[in-house]
């Protein structure tokens, strides 16, 4: 009998790309953090986070005065995550409902966080819960949280691989990556990885998911990805 081998290839783009809008306005470059310790790889298909750390920071709430309901909003302890930017959310009821509604949380740039359901724990970037009232919210009823001390550390806004249980930020899904990329010990990658970031169709079995990573997991991570237009399908 003749010898036998079996050969196991890296994923290519193809592999993981369905399609984009445009190479230059879908992919965007990105700076791999330098290794510790050993060689940090990312390969083709990995999600990919970046770092910010906040800490010693302070989030006050204070509830618009015109608001026709009296529910009140209630941080969470610790009040931010990771992924917090300095300054002021707008947390603002766009449905409203009978003993409930839906307010649309955006961060001090303006941009979407998410939404918060009254009676319901909101987790991104500030953590809070909204208690129904006597009287029911109205459409345009606002509370605004302040956001301040927030201590982003050196390696801020560089990539690594996603970490659904880690606390640095990495466990903010941030794109896909393009292409593979190594960045040895103690020195960052400045050219070289390209991450799939908005407009593009991806296929569910590119995905280079992290050894451990549950079904819940990754359900919250393609949930994630989806809000930033990174839509992942079984075909």
């Amino acid at each position: 009998m003749l010898p036998h081998y079996t050969m196991t290839q890296p994923k290519g783009l193809t592999s993981v790309l369905k399609w984009e809008a445009n190479p230059d306005f879908s992919r965007e470059s990105a700076v791999l953090l330098a290794g510790s310790g050993a060689v940090r790889t990312i390969a083709v298909g990995m999600i990919v986070a970046m770092l910010a750390t906040a800490s010693a920071t302070t989030a006050s709430v204070a509830a618009d005065a015109g608001n026709t309901g009296n529910g009140v909003m209630t941080m969470s302890a610790p009040a931010v995550t990771t992924a917090v930017k300095e300054g002021i959310y707008k947390v603002v009821c766009t449905d409203p409902a009978t003993n409930g509604g839906t307010f649309e949380v955006t961060d001090p740039n303006g941009d979407s966080v998410g939404t918060a359901k009254v009676g319901a724990a909101f987790t991104k970037q500030v953590r809070f819960t909204i208690a129904d009232g006597g009287n029911d919210f109205a459409a345009g009823d606002r509370f605004e949280i302040t956001v301040t001390g927030a201590d982003i550390n050196p390696n801020a806004g560089k990539a690594v691989a996603w970490d659904p249980t880690a606390s640095d930020g990495s466990e903010v899904p941030w794109g896909i990556a393009a292409t593979a990329a190594e960045a040895q010990d103690g020195v960052d990658l400045e050219i070289g990885l390209l991450v799939l970031r908005r407009q593009v169709l991806c296929f569910a079995n590119g995905i280079v998911w992290p050894d451990g990573v549950t079904d819940a997991q990754k359900a919250v991570a393609l949930q994630d990805l989806e809000k930033q237009g990174i839509v992942v399908r079984t075909t």
